[in-house]
């Protein structure tokens, strides 16, 4: 039956006149702020970025992670991207991730982040990490000379899934025209890493929470592993130094320090962009990737992890 314009017009009256679902409304209202918010101090976070970093792919890449954070305080999400421009990290989860815990925002550096900073040393050549699954070639004699102690051949002609699961981690560095010593993890010792240094999977443990990046990625943070072994055996820099202390911290998250050496951060009560000039005076100088401690910072890079 046709209905007729006087009838399509009540009908539509009345869908409009329909309530809309309060928590959509809310959830929209929410992410234009958020999103509004992060615009105005955008220019915090892209300002510590390196030079070879493109800014806007940056700012999109840290866009795209708001909706996972949306339980987080605005501070603690530019405290972490303020943290990821420091060392030039993308927070696109395989560079760095923003991790939301409760309503903490929280910057940790990821594997291919950690390669990152070591392919900035003049001395390194190339960096190398990679599984080895179970039906894979590959020979490990620590007493032979390098590179004759290690082998590795993936079985190109088979997937991911036949060549079986993986069994060990590596990742090794040439370095001034020679090869590094090649670290190898297991899982069983990735496990004893996650027992012994996590404060993080310990916490998500015993309140059962299973939250920890332990717990959601467990392959991330084995891959992780490896290659922080191998910053003991790579020439070593002062971002990189850093950059160990910062994931240490992160992952200690009783007592993370709101700054991380060398960002700043944003207030809540901090003006949006364009109602100031300049920062606050009581703000340290962002420093840069490559670049030395703003002056009058004498203070001891982290120890190692």
């Amino acid at each position: 039956m046709t209905m007729s314009l006087k009838d399509r017009v009540a009908q539509a009256a009345g869908a409009a006149e329909e309530p809309q679902p309060e928590q959509t409304s809310t959830d929209i209202a929410t992410r234009d702020d958020r999103l509004k918010w992060l615009n105005g101090h955008r220019t915090y976070f892209t300002d510590a970025l390196p030079r070879h970093v493109d800014k806007a792919h940056f700012t999109a890449v840290a866009l795209a992670q708001l909706p996972k954070l949306k339980n987080c305080t605005n501070q603690s999400i530019m405290t972490a991207l303020l943290a990821c421009a420091r060392f030039g990290l993308e927070p696109d989860g395989r560079q760095a991730a923003i991790v939301p815990y409760k309503n903490t925002a929280t910057f940790q550096p990821m594997y291919e982040g950690y390669i990152e900073l070591m392919y900035r040393h003049p001395r390194v050549d190339s960096v190398h990490f990679n599984w080895i699954r179970e039906k894979d070639a590959w020979d490990y004699t620590p007493s032979e000379p390098s590179p004759r102690d290690f082998y590795h051949k993936p079985r190109v002609d088979l997937s991911e899934e036949e060549r079986g699961p993986v069994i060990l981690a590596y990742a090794f560095a040439w370095i001034d025209g020679r090869r590094s010593q090649v670290i190898i993890l297991n899982r069983s010792q990735a496990e004893k890493i996650r027992d012994k240094y996590s404060k993080s999977y310990a916490k998500a443990e015993r309140e059962g929470s299973k939250d920890s990046t332990w717990h959601t990625d467990f392959d991330a943070m084995w891959a992780k592993s490896g290659v922080r072994r191998l910053v003991k055996v790579v020439p070593t820099s002062t971002e990189l130094t850093e950059l160990l202390q910062a994931d240490d911290d992160a992952d200690d998250l009783s007592t993370a320090p709101a700054v991380i050496r060398g960002t700043v951060v944003v207030r809540e009560d901090q003006p949006d962009e364009g109602e100031q000039d300049t920062p606050a005076a009581d703000w340290p100088q962002t420093a840069q990737p490559g670049s030395a401690a703003p002056e009058g910072d004498d203070s001891e890079a982290g120890d190692e992890g």
